[in-house]
């Protein structure tokens, strides 16, 4: 176990033996999450906030750079990568997928690493492996979203931190934490919040070494990394009314089902919230770093949310499942001491911390394979609905979308696209990258520019009586000179088919 004081990192060793045994808790664990996360990873088809990941990622570094300006700021960093990241490896769905699956794969390795670097190897790598039965690490590394990367940098800052304050200091490292801090709050400015946790390492190690300067450093280098991102800030202060319009205000119920929707499953989540709270009969300047990770992030949202803007959202807490899976792991674990061959392996304590892990994997199932339907991802069945247009669909088509809707539009922009053929987009005027926003213009003269068309395809968000409504425009020209053809509801979404009388 760590000390958070001037002595050299644990277990120390030379032997080609020993490094092994230290890396492996990691290695495995991030290995199994890879195998875990790739699993059916393009089952489910993209959200609707992937769609917009893979609209944006197609625009030129000066197009986002406009972007950022509207709406937004906060997933610069990401688009920019994703960016360079499909000019190379394309824009399919694994493709858009696989950094984030990589960075979670990374994410739970680094958590293995730090549970042991705090604790033991044992509990390192419980550790990981509870991270890798939690449905949301699985959902959020299949999402071409920068929440798997927030998971990755989260920890990593925190290992760097560790290594400053029980190793030699040295310029090198208090960059490279500076770097990760950076590109921290590059991903997403909330998940600042976990420096509440190193504030606790820095002032233990502080304390116990009567070194004021280490205070000082840290703080320093804090302010030079936090610099470059005031920017993002500004422009994020400027976009609450585009960017978090659709958060509602904090409540007593939001706040009791938010660690459902953290981990994302409630009987798994209150298992590991009970194995948790058992972990504070272990020493407390071991715990605190972890139990400020957890509840920060939590407490600062609250605060926010309540007093300023709400941004009460589970993907924006991801960041505390790796201390409560290393909480969880200190409980289960206990005092039980590192297994020295296969026999101790296998013997009582840790066949009863293999049991309680199955119990969990086993409770976790259901939602993990929630998680991996085709419809698992939030927002309409845009995969649906383009091989319906695919079906159906005859020469001189046309397809029509609701008005200035972000999502709809590039959805089926993303999967039409994949077909040999597909309808005329006859309302669309200038792309969204032309206009710096995430919606395009349109033609205002909706009824001219349809007239002609043999059939017309209306395609609007959730399942409507009456989806004219959402084109009033065309009301009278669909009703009077087509007949309707068919009509097919799919997840959020209904698609209506008018064929030209006559």
């Amino acid at each position: 176990m760590i000390d958070l004081q001037t002595a050299a990192p644990p277990a120390a060793t030379t032997s080609t033996t020993g490094r092994v045994r230290a890396v492996l808790p990691g290695v495995l664990c991030g290995l199994l999450m890879l195998a875990v996360a790739l699993r059916h990873a393009t089952r489910p088809r993209l959200s609707w906030d992937e769609v917009t990941s893979a609209e944006v990622s197609q625009r030129t570094v000066g197009e986002i750079w406009t972007l950022i300006h509207h709406v937004d700021a906060v997933f610069g960093a990401y688009y920019w990568f994703l960016h360079f990241w499909t000019a190379i490896f394309g824009d399919g769905e694994l493709s858009l997928r696989l950094p984030s699956i990589l960075a979670m794969a990374g994410a739970v390795g680094l958590a293995a690493e730090l549970g042991r670097r705090l604790f033991s190897p044992l509990i390192g790598l419980v550790s990981g492996l509870i991270l890798v039965i939690i449905p949301n690490t699985s959902r959020y590394a299949a999402e071409a979203r920068p929440y798997a990367f927030v998971c990755f940098f989260s920890v990593l800052a925190l290992l760097v931190l560790i290594e400053l304050v029980t190793g030699k200091p040295r310029i090198s490292l208090w960059v490279a934490y500076a770097v990760t801090i950076l590109l921290l709050g590059g991903f997403h400015l909330v998940s600042l919040t976990t420096l509440a946790a190193h504030a606790v390492v820095v002032g233990i190690a502080a304390w116990r070494r009567h070194d004021r300067r280490l205070v000082r450093t840290w703080l320093l280098t804090v302010t030079l990394a936090i610099l470059p991102l005031l920017p993002l800030v500004r422009f994020g202060t400027q976009q609450d009314g585009t960017q978090l319009h659709w958060v509602k205000p904090i409540t007593v119920a939001g706040v009791r089902a938010m660690p459902t929707d953290i981990v994302g499953s409630s009987r798994l989540v209150w298992l590991l919230i009970g194995l948790a709270v058992l972990a504070a009969w272990r020493p407390a300047r071991r715990l605190a770093p972890i139990a400020v990770l957890a509840l920060a992030p939590f407490t600062v949202v609250a605060v926010v949310s309540a007093l300023a803007s709400p941004m009460w959202v589970a993907r924006y807490m991801l960041v505390v499942l790796t201390p409560l899976a290393i909480l969880a792991a200190v409980a289960l674990v206990a005092d039980t001491p590192e297994p020295r061959s296969v026999r101790e392996l296998l013997g009582g304590r840790f066949f009863r911390i293999g049991a309680v892990l199955l119990l969990l994997a086993f409770v976790a199932l259901p939602a993990q394979q929630d998680i991996r339907r085709p419809t698992a991802k939030n927002g309409p069945d845009y995969r649906g609905l383009a091989r319906l247009v695919g079906e159906y669909q005859q020469p001189g088509d046309v397809i029509v979308y609701p008005p200035k809707n972000r999502a709809m539009r590039a959805g089926m922009d993303y999967y039409l696209s994949r077909l040999p053929a597909r309808p005329a987009d006859v309302l669309f005027k200038t792309p969204a990258a032309q206009t710096g926003l995430l919606t395009a213009d349109e033609f205002t003269d909706d009824a001219a520019r349809v007239a002609g068309a043999p059939e017309v395809w209306l395609i609007v968000a959730d399942q409507r009586p009456d989806p004219l409504g959402a084109r009033p425009g065309l009301r009278q020209l669909l009703t009077t000179q087509y007949t309707e053809a068919g009509r097919w509801h799919k997840k959020h979404a209904t698609a209506v088919l008018y064929r030209r009388k006559g």
